[in-house]
């Protein structure tokens, strides 16, 4: 039999071990990330082309510093400036977002491709780590094991190449994870700011700004719509007053080609059917949409009656905020970490269901053979899940509470 003292000893180093074996783990990935940067020359390296889809960001940033802004949308320009970017492969890969974000890019014109890699990437880990700092308070469980959940989140596979892949999904999670501390401290006018931020991704910020208003929280609405016109302003500074039609017209074309390419790795509804049932298909487009539409219905009427705490509407609207587009990548099934963190913390799920999720994120390594992305049911999944779990963990709580009666 085990004395009481040996169980505490053991309980003790085995805190211990899960407290030093993630970050011996993160130290590694680190040093191999070094160790490939350091080899080659450019953005070739001797286990292949480095900077996932970074290529678009650097090379839309060279364009606008070389002065050729009228050029940014157009594919020749594009290709031309990523030649010596892609190690030897064909075609471009396409820069979709706003005049302005270009703009930002811009800084990193100066520097040599690799070194402007680096210092994004490490940005992307600070917003990672930032943005589970930021939830640190809603979320206890990471009080006890930061350093374990840390190791977890920046290895699952479409954080881990969203992160380290030339995107900025890390820096929408810090972002929503920005609005959802400064609602959760009643300090409203940042949240607004952070939806301001938000939009170089308005397929985020929008619908975002949409629920804070139907959630009635006027000045975060107040402010968002003041960083929105700044940011229209800067728009209109680089590009000129008809920069919204210039984008939309000179991205259309690019996005359709990008949604038929990516089409095993895209995880919205409707670019997950229109993978499986092929890109001209209306049943793809009726199903897929009514998906999407149902999810947004689901969303405002959480946020107008507001049955639930704040957490748990924040943790659901991240996980459906992905599903409500048409052209959404795997990678940014990333915005389900929240409502697996809150179910995790609230002892709605176990570690074992979210390590199976873990799993099946790899599973997008190998997605060819099944002609979609596996990811895309997942993340509709989780949304489910947390949907119901949380909406019935509330009504349970609510059911306890019995009313006072008069004597």
């Amino acid at each position: 039999m085990i004395a009481p003292k040996q169980l505490r000893f053991s309980s003790i180093a085995w805190q211990r071990r899960l407290t030093i074996y993630p970050r011996l783990i993160l130290i590694t990935i680190a040093a191999a990330f070094v160790i490939v940067i350091m080899g080659g020359s450019g953005s070739d390296t001797a286990s292949g082309r480095v900077g996932g889809d970074f290529p678009a960001f650097y090379s839309a940033g060279t364009i606008v510093a070389d002065g050729n802004i009228d050029g940014l949308y157009e594919p020749a320009v594009q290709a031309a400036a990523q030649v010596e970017l892609l190690g030897g492969e064909d075609g471009f890969i396409m820069y979709p977002y706003a005049p302005y974000v270009a703009g930002a890019y811009s800084a990193f014109s100066g520097l040599p491709y690799r070194t402007s890699y680096v210092i994004h990437t490490v940005l992307m880990v600070a917003a990672l780590v930032g943005a589970l700092i930021l939830v640190r308070p809603m979320i206890s469980v990471l009080d006890r094991w930061f350093s374990l959940v840390l190791g977890i989140v920046a290895t699952a596979y479409p954080i881990f190449v969203g992160t380290t892949g030339g995107q900025n999904t890390a820096l929408t999670l810090l972002l929503l994870a920005a609005v959802w501390r400064a609602l959760a401290e009643d300090r409203e006018a940042w949240a607004g700011v952070a939806v301001a931020l938000l939009l170089y991704r308005p397929q985020y910020a929008l619908p975002m700004l949409g629920l804070l208003f139907l959630g009635r929280h006027w000045r975060a609405v107040g402010t968002a719509c003041t960083g929105a016109s700044i940011v229209f302003a800067l728009n209109a500074a680089m590009a000129g007053p008809g920069w919204i039609s210039t984008w939309i017209n000179g991205v259309r074309p690019l996005l359709k080609a990008d949604a038929e390419i990516n089409a095993v790795n895209e995880i919205a509804p409707t670019g997950f059917l229109h993978a499986v049932l092929g890109p001209d298909s209306t049943i793809a487009t009726t199903v897929g949409g009514a998906i999407s539409v149902g999810i947004a219905l689901a969303l405002s009427w959480l946020w107008w009656k507001q049955r639930l705490d704040l957490d748990s509407r924040f943790a659901i609207t991240a996980a459906g905020l992905m599903l409500l587009g048409f052209h959404t990548i795997y990678y940014d099934s990333s915005l389900a970490l929240f409502a697996l963190l809150l179910m995790l913390d609230r002892r709605l799920i176990n570690v074992g269901i979210t390590m199976v999720i873990w799993s099946i994120g790899l599973i997008q390594l190998v997605k060819e053979p099944f002609g979609a992305s596996p990811l895309a049911p997942v993340v509709l999944a989780i949304f489910v899940l947390a949907l119901s779990r949380l909406w019935h963990a509330q009504s349970t709580a609510d059911e306890r509470v019995l009313p006072i009666q008069d004597s």
